[in-house]
């Protein structure tokens, strides 16, 4: 609805995007894929260790999308790589397998064997390969999440908006947190927004609602990162409507009205009243006949 109206008016944006983790996860494509679609000069480059995976995810890409068979990290050095039942689980961290024999349903992250890996830092493949400022990235990798970030300092300046899978509990031996992501992203002009979901597991062998992937322990979740909303003034036009579509995207109309009003403000027009009657329209129930 908020691409929309936005193209309708004339603001046709160009997003740069990195998926740093990107083996699907099922059919179901991620939100932000949409934002190609529906601005085709847009850019997603995404990162996923397996070269023969990539292949096949390149010959089936939509077009602005390529995978790169690269895993980011601190910097440009080999490295030790855990590979788990489930290669989703694989690390550059190993797998503390406490929890596969205290809870359910954690037998995926087993390790299965180790092998050697080049990592690059997030700065040097953005410079080396021109990407240009970087608006959004998500982000799964396991655990070396804030790694990537130590290693991409010149990349984050730009950045609107993160959406980063966190750990609460140690799931790989040694891995940083979430109080250690949050105090990085902080640093770097970011401000926690919310998570989506929490998950974890149940301790074995109590089953609760017959679930088995029941979070009664939580353990990690997907945390939302903005540019700082209280900074918003040092955000450039193209960046306010951007940040906006993004939240959009992550079921947060207030703050996309927040930002499409700082628009408005400076340019004298109405986006932020056409969003909000609209989606007013979509909450209201349909006349009876």
């Amino acid at each position: 609805m908020l691409a929309h109206l936005l193209k309708t008016r004339g603001y046709d944006l160009s997003f740069t995007m990195l998926e740093i983790g990107a083996r699907p996860a099922g059919s179901q494509r991620e939100p932000f894929y949409r934002l190609v679609e529906q601005f085709p000069s847009s850019r997603l480059a995404a990162f996923e260790v397996d070269p023969h995976l990539c292949n096949d995810l390149n010959r089936e890409s939509l077009r602005g999308v390529t995978y790169y068979p690269v895993a980011l990290g601190k910097a440009e050095e080999p490295r030790e790589f855990y590979e788990t039942q489930h290669p989703q689980c694989s690390s550059l961290y190993p797998p503390d397998e406490r929890y596969a024999d205290l809870f359910h349903n954690f037998e995926v992250v087993r390790l299965k064997r180790v092998s050697r890996i080049d990592t690059v830092s997030l700065d040097h493949f953005v410079k080396a390969h021109n990407i240009g400022p970087v608006d959004f990235i998500k982000i799964d990798i396991q655990g070396a999440e804030l790694e990537v970030f130590q290693g991409g300092s010149e990349a984050l300046k730009h950045v609107l908006c993160i959406t980063c899978e966190v750990e609460f509990v140690p799931l790989y031996r040694n891995q940083p947190l979430f109080g250690d992501v949050d105090a990085c992203l902080r640093a770097h002009g970011m401000q926690f927004h919310k998570f989506l979901g929490l998950a974890g597991r149940t301790a074995k062998p109590v089953l609760i609602n017959g679930d088995i992937n029941y979070p009664g322990q939580h353990m990690w979740s997907d945390a939302v990162y903005v540019r700082d909303l209280f900074n918003v003034h040092a955000l450039k036009d193209n960046e306010l409507l951007k940040l906006a579509l993004l939240v959009d995207l992550y079921h947060s109309p207030d703050i996309a009205f927040f930002l499409l009003r700082q628009f408005d403000t400076r340019h004298h027009t109405d986006l932020a009243d056409v969003y909000l009657k609209e989606l007013a329209a979509v909450a209201q129930p349909p006349p009876q006949a």
